[in-house]
């Protein structure tokens, strides 16, 4: 067998849905970067990785960061060289459902986190994208529970630095014309806040509460992020 069937075996081993999850993403993102395509990972396995959850039912949904998901190669990576089952955008591989995605709309690309996997690189959608729009799906059209409790996990992970999150960026966001939801994040913070600092977890890496006021027109400067220039053809 060769390296891809190795990589397969290996992850169908892993009983941890959302690592294996991981391991798949980071597989696929490998295949696909040596033919030039940058793959993002979205949805709820982004949510999971970021709140340190596990999903019942978990699904990979991958869309591309850079470069184009053209119908001849995606077949050629996922039934020729995966032999995964199903065709064009929805496939299953691994016992786990994978969707392809075009590329996301993402205000902050910067702030991106890749992270490692056994088999490759795995890009994830910013934890501030993802938080602000869990809040917005809380509170429009009217509240909803599943979405407050995700955001609020979110929150609390940013504050205990369980996750690096960018507060600024967040704030922005929260800010646009398309969310306008800077006065439920300043609330929901708060909250979280309240009971990080309940617990002793650990200290508001920022300080303070955010009041919902527009926000500057300079852009903060954003921190270095960890990069991984690997030679990818080598592997596979």
């Amino acid at each position: 067998m060769g390296r891809i069937d190795d990589s397969l075996l290996e992850i169908q081993k892993i009983t941890d849905s959302t690592e294996r999850a991981l391991q798949v993403a980071g597989l696929l993102s490998t295949l696909f970067k040596v033919r030039g395509i940058v793959l993002i990972v979205v949805g709820q396995l982004a949510f999971d990785t970021y709140a340190n959850a596990a999903s019942d039912k978990p699904e990979i949904e991958l869309a591309a960061f850079s470069g184009k998901l053209a119908p001849r190669l995606v077949l050629e990576i996922m039934r020729g060289q995966v032999r995964a089952k199903g065709s064009n955008r929805r496939w299953t591989v691994a016992g786990l459902p994978i969707r392809l995605l075009d590329e996301p709309e993402i205000f902050h690309r910067e702030l991106c986190r890749d992270i490692m996997t056994e088999h490759g690189v795995v890009k994830l959608l910013p934890a501030e994208e993802i938080t602000a729009r869990c809040i917005l799906a809380a509170v429009y059209p009217e509240p909803d529970n599943e979405s407050h409790t995700r955001a609020r996990l979110l929150l609390i992970n940013g504050l205990t630095n369980a996750f690096k999150m960018d507060w600024p960026a967040l704030h922005e966001i929260c800010h646009r014309p398309d969310y306008r939801i800077g006065e439920e994040l300043a609330k929901m913070r708060l909250s979280a806040k309240k009971d990080v600092d309940a617990i002793g977890a650990s200290t508001d890496p920022v300080h303070e509460t955010f009041i919902p006021e527009p926000a500057p027109a300079a852009e903060a400067p954003k921190p270095k992020r960890k990069s991984y220039d690997d030679d990818l053809s080598s592997l596979y």
